[in-house]
Parts: structure tokens; C-alpha cells; sequence
């Protein structure tokens, strides 16, 4: 699915190896989302790729991500369309303090 389409029932998150991919409902709309791996990883603190801890991660901090998403698409510019990608940047900026979130550890980055 690409863009804003009649909302019905969302399909499951599902991780491809790069990303997980996922749906949410905005304003009777339903958008495509995705999050990339790292961008999982830096909310979380997660290491690893088996797809089903990946979906774990994902599941328990769903909330957040979703705070993330609509915070992204609510500033997206008109016309913009196709599947809204949240990235690690998106994670290190969260929308504003009143957006549920998911009290998870952060690990620490290193800078090489």
C-alpha cells in the first residue's frame, strides 16, 4: 500500500530485514509506515535481527513510534505521498512532550 487510502483494520507489522513496515490510522486515513532497523535499535537499546525480537521491540515501544509517525506526517508537505519512513534522526528529535511514550533504555552511542 503507498500513501493515504480509507482506513481499515491495519495490517500486522511485518520486518523485511531492513525495516519493519506497518500501518496506522490518522484522521479516518490509513498511512504506510516504516522504521528502519536502526532507528529501532536506537529507541530501545535492541541488538540483534531475528525478525520475531525485532517485532518485540517493535510491539512494546509501538506507541512511541506511532507518536513519531503521526508527528511526521502531520508535518509532511501537501502532496507528499508513499510509504513515511521514520529514521534514527527521528528517534534523536521525539515529537512534543505530550506524545505517549514507552519509558525504554537508551544505550549509549559511540563515536568512533
Amino acid at each position: 500500500m503507498i500513501g493515504l487510502v480509507p482506513a481499515t483494520t491495519p495490517a500486522r507489522p511485518r520486518c523485511d530485514g531492513r525495516r519493519v513496515l506497518f500501518e496506522l490510522s490518522d484522521q479516518g486515513r490509513s498511512i504506510a509506515c516504516a522504521i528502519s532497523l536502526d532507528a529501532l535499535r536506537d529507541l530501545n537499546g535492541m541488538r540483534g535481527d531475528r525478525a520475531a525480537a525485532l517485532l518485540e521491540c517493535f510491539v512494546a515501544a509501538r506507541g512511541r513510534i506511532e507518536a513519531i509517525a503521526r508527528d511526521k506526517h502531520r508535518t509532511r508537505s501537501a502532496g507528499v505521498s508513499g510509504t513515511l519512513h521514520i529514521w534514527s534522526d527521528d528517534i534523536d528529535d521525539p515529537p512534543a512532550a505530550g506524545a505517549p511514550a514507552v519509558a525504554l533504555p537508551r544505550r549509549h552511542r559511540q563515536i568512533a
